[in-house]
């Protein structure tokens, strides 16, 4: 009886600590192209120095992080364009083959970044030149959308960041999982824990309805 009432408060408290601290949901905004809609996103090498959506009293404040959010609110048959503001330095990916962008409109993203000599460049791209350049991912597997992030040079000015669109369609309503590739969780085994695999991180949903 003993054993059974310490794991009812133990899985009491894992659940109401899920709840309280389950991340918002962001809804995608009207595209000021007209065409469908727009969610913008920043990533940041850890939650404490995020620029543009800061979370001063995150729980994780040294967690590698999507903000403000991972769980995103679409509608369902549009067009949605994502821009995501890249402030990460280079963690490489193991597979090469993921240095490829997949399943996005055009099958190319549009970034502006910055070169070896920290002067901002910009173009079209359907790769990254190189498996090690990538800082994350933005990929949702049921829905075959797969986007390298290129890693901020080291050369760039302070408080810089590559900033990369594209656009992918979206089908019927659901909810579908989407999370980073890179295995960016310091500290945990191979990478792959922390938040590699906690909401709120570098791992999300996205609600088609």
């Amino acid at each position: 009886m003993l054993a059974l009432g310490i794991l009812s408060a133990l899985v009491a408290t894992f659940v109401v600590g899920f709840v309280l601290h389950r991340p918002p949901t962001m809804s995608a905004v009207a595209n000021p192209s007209g065409q469908g809609a727009k969610i913008h996103l920043e990533v940041a090498g850890s939650a404490s120095s995020a620029i543009i959506f800061p979370r001063p009293d995150d729980p994780h404040p040294t967690w590698v992080s999507y903000l403000p959010t991972t769980i995103l609110k679409v509608p369902a048959n549009s067009v949605v364009t994502m821009q995501l503001d890249q402030e990460d330095s280079a963690r490489g990916l193991n597979n090469p083959f993921w240095s490829q962008a997949q399943g996005i409109i055009g099958g190319t993203f549009h970034m502006t970044y910055y070169d070896n000599n920290g002067r901002p460049q910009q173009g079209d791209f359907s790769a990254l030149d190189a498996a090690a350049n990538a800082a994350h991912t933005f990929a949702i597997p049921d829905l075959g959308v797969f986007v390298p992030l290129e890693a901020l040079n080291p050369a760039a000015p302070a408080g810089s960041m590559n900033v990369i669109t594209f656009s992918f369609r979206t089908g019927t309503p659901g909810v579908y999982h989407w999370q980073c590739f890179v295995p960016c969780g310091s500290g945990t085994v191979n990478g792959n824990g922390g938040p590699m695999q906690t909401l709120g991180y570098m791992v999300g949903l996205l609600v088609v309805q």
